[in-house]
């Protein structure tokens, strides 16, 4: 009989290689420390069972090398295979053993990083007691330590193909291809989602650590860039990844506060925990006769995490509309928007949110998009704000005028399935509605909505159809030195006409994939001869120029988009390059029928601009997004902020057989044309001047000089947000002076008249009516 050390399998070394690895084991479980604090070494259900499995088989090799016996050769192989997982996480946790020295006087948390080495230790130390009482013994070991090295680099597959996606992604285009393609094989959808939201970027496994510390370094932080994994993200999924809801994991325990990285920035980003929409209502107002509308969304976003957020959502509004009115309450008060210029708005909104005050921001976000901001959302409180838009009815061929309600299309806090969103329209018509959940009484609409009623189909209010021409008069009363402004409105009837040429954009993304089926259905809308080409997005790209439309050409059209793959998210920067070049010509026009857009991709992003920078004429845009999220635009971009974005109801093949028989001019159409009226004065509607100025500004986002300042003077005068103005609501008027901003009035504002004040004006125009009817039979 062989001499053993007896402290092999004694008390201490059962303590030091079974008991504290187990109960280090226990505690990250249950804490996450290690994982929000430098990596996670238990990501998956595999990792956590070879993991487990180590101070198990360790106990079993304590127990075996305190016999006599000969021990089971498979618990050489097993054991071979634990003292693989503990090297492994030895060598990934030999970066931390400095500061876990200096740690063990922070209640010994310092300690936690020495188990795997005690594991690794006790195990190899048992492992060569037990091979030396029988023949081949240490082969079954050496096996059991190749097959742990195995089955570590097979569960840490896909986060070693993510790692290695991400590294090549940030190549040139071929790199990025190859990048795509390996992440949609192998990768890891998860992991690459919690690298968005920039949580660790340190690997676990021993391949995928390599990779990681190849790219990164080897002593890399606990947080990266997010920016890549984002953008690899969406081309991978077709989606944003904040559309998803951030992943929970042990990490989020331990984390108290959780930072926000996109805070006091120009974009929505990730999702934040704690946050959630606790109460929504849009109330409106209609006046037919002027054939517009006046919404207000009036939102309370509540925070139950442990630290203040900023809140920030992207809202669509319908098709025409601009925003008019924003307010924010500060300690109970509605507090009204000061209109100034954008880049001066946002200075001021973000010193404020630096200095831990309660401001407001609302910039455009390409045309007809809100970026809404809001801070802070307080520890356990509740934040208010509202936004009022006007906006026109559209009036189809036929005279049906309708009006798309708004809906957040973009968000980084939640929306509870349960909650409504309470409807209240009154007009001066009868209202009606082709939406269920939208009850019509007379002069009223009422309903609760729910989130995805209002992203699905966007409810329509219906009024009365356009039976005839009409005249309207807008005005604006002069104020001080300022002279009245007076705009008439005319809705007439006539012949649109047909194009130079009409390019579609297809987006190849798998988001837009029952639009695309949807545009083969729709073609027969597009009349015989109309000049009419494709370009598709996709990972091989097609462009079919422009010819004559005809049977032989529809073929060819057809073919293309019944061939294309929709898969992942696609750059759609080439396909509008190569449209714009096609339809350069005067009277040209582009539909651009796409998915979720949230990623500005550089290198196309630069040729579209130098194309709208450069090109004598630019198409007509129309654009048609299926389905809800981020649209993509450059900001600034005239061609992008003057664009027509039809609001989708649901059914896409109607929807693109009605845009594309009014873009290629096949019938008759009903025009609204809306003029300034010089030297005359009136006391019309200023939401006719509103709908005006709007359509004047849009376009003056780059406007310098005296030109700038008398488009901010009149958004200003108008209360209006363009491409050119942001509104931005202070917590005082010392907040609005500091910052060099108008202090606003809460006169200035537009308001939705209250029901008891719709029905004074409607017995006051029923009075008025009478007494007329009465002084004729006098007179007659």
């Amino acid at each position: 009989m062989s001499y053993r050390f007896p402290t092999r399998s004694g008390v201490a070394s059962l303590v030091c290689g079974v008991i504290f690895p187990a109960i280090v084991i226990v505690i990250e479980l249950v804490s996450g420390f290690c994982a929000s604090s430098f990596f996670d070494p238990l990501p998956t259900l595999g990792h956590i069972a070879l993991v487990s499995a180590v101070p198990v088989i360790n106990y079993l090799l304590w127990r075996a090398a305190g016999r006599d016996d000969d021990p089971n050769p498979w618990l050489l192989l097993a054991g071979g295979g634990a003292f693989a997982v503990a090297a492994v996480y030895t060598l990934l946790f030999l970066p931390m053993l400095p500061l876990a020295v200096v740690a063990i006087i922070l209640a010994g948390l310092g300690l936690l990083p020495f188990a795997p080495i005690m594991a690794a230790i006790f195990a190899l130390r048992w492992l060569f007691d037990l091979a030396a009482r029988g023949q081949r013994l240490g082969r079954r070991a050496v096996a059991g330590f190749t097959i742990g090295l195995l089955l570590l680099t097979l569960i840490d597959l896909p986060a070693t193909a993510t790692y290695l996606a991400l590294d090549r992604y940030r190549g040139d285009a071929s790199n990025q291809a190859s990048a795509v393609a390996l992440m949609r094989a192998l990768g890891d959808r998860e992991t690459l989602l919690r690298l968005s939201y920039g949580d660790t970027v340190r690997a676990t496994g021993l391949v995928s650590a390599f990779v990681s510390i190849c790219s990164n370094g080897f002593f890399t932080s606990g947080r990266g860039d997010a920016g890549d994994a984002r953008e690899l993200y969406y081309r991978v999924t077709g989606k944003a990844f904040n559309a998803v809801e951030r992943p929970v994991d042990r990490s989020d325990r331990f984390r108290m506060f959780g930072w926000d990285d996109d805070q006091g920035g120009n974009s929505v980003g990730g999702r934040v925990p704690g946050l959630a929409l606790a109460t929504s209502r849009i109330d409106g107002s209609v006046a037919a006769s002027d054939n517009l509308a006046y919404v207000e969304w009036t939102l309370t976003v509540a925070n139950r995490s442990a630290a203040q957020h900023e809140a920030r959502f992207t809202l669509a509004l319908p098709e025409g509309a601009v925003a008019s009115r924003a307010t924010l309450w500060v300690n109970g008060e509605p507090r009204e928007a000061s209109i100034a210029g954008r880049g001066e708005a946002r200075a001021a909104y973000t010193k404020v949110v630096y200095n831990d005050r309660d401001p407001l921001l609302i910039t455009t976000s390409g045309a007809q998009r809100l970026l809404v901001q809001a801070f802070p959302v307080a520890v356990n409180d509740t934040l208010q704000l509202r936004i009022g838009y006007t906006a026109p009815f559209t009036i189809a061929s036929d005279g049906r005028r309708e009006l798309a309600l708004p809906a957040i299309v973009e968000r980084n806090f939640d929306v509870p399935g349960a909650l409504r969103h309470k409807v209240w329209i009154q007009g001066d018509g009868a209202l009606a509605s082709p939406d269920a959940t939208l009850a019509a009484s007379g002069t009223m609409l009422r309903g609760g909505l729910t989130d995805e009623d209002l992203l699905a189909h966007r409810p329509r209010i219906l009024i009365a159809r356009q039976m005839a021409a009409s005249i309207r008069l807008g005005g604006v009363p002069a104020t001080g030195k300022i002279p009245p402004l007076t705009v008439i409105q005319t809705i007439a009837r006539d012949t649109a006409p047909r194009p130079s040429a009409l390019m579609i954009v297809l987006d190849g993304s798998v988001g837009d994939k029952a639009a695309g089926e949807a545009l083969v259905k729709a073609l027969d809308a597009i009349p015989s001869g109309v000049p009419t080409g494709l370009s598709i997005a996709a990972d091989t790209p097609v462009t079919i120029g422009p010819v004559p439309w005809s049977a032989a050409q529809r073929e060819r059209v057809t073919a293309a988009i019944t061939a294309t793959r929709f898969v992942g998210g696609q750059d759609n920067g080439p396909a509008l390059a190569s449209a714009l070049a096609a339809a350069s010509q005067s009277n040209a026009a582009l539909l651009w029928v796409h998915g979720p857009q949230p990623v500005a991709f550089a290198t196309s992003q630069a040729e579209i601009q130098q194309m709208v920078d450069r090109l004598e004429s630019l198409p007509a845009l129309v654009r048609y997004q299926a389905e809800p999220g981020r649209a993509f635009a450059i900001e600034g971009n005239r061609w992008f902020d003057t664009a027509r974005f039809v609001s989708p109801t649901g059914n896409p093949k109607s929807d693109l057989a009605g845009i594309l028989s009014a873009m290629a001019g096949a019938g008759p159409r009903w025009t609204v044309l809306r003029e300034e009226q010089p030297g005359v004065t009136t006391t019309g509607s200023v939401n006719i001047v509103r709908l005006w100025a709007a359509e004047q500004l849009s376009a003056q986002a780059g406007a310098k000089g005296k030109q700038r300042e008398a488009a901010l003077g009149l958004a200003n005068r108008l209360n209006l947000v363009t491409p050119l103005s942001g509104a931005v609501v202070l917590e005082t008027d010392k907040d609005y002076k500091d910052n060099g901003l108008p202090t606003p009035s809460a006169d200035d504002v537009p308001t939705v008249p209250e029901p008891e004040v719709w029905a004074l004006l409607i017995v006051l125009a029923l009075a008025g009516g009478w007494l007329l009817r009465r002084r004729s039979r006098v007179l007659a």
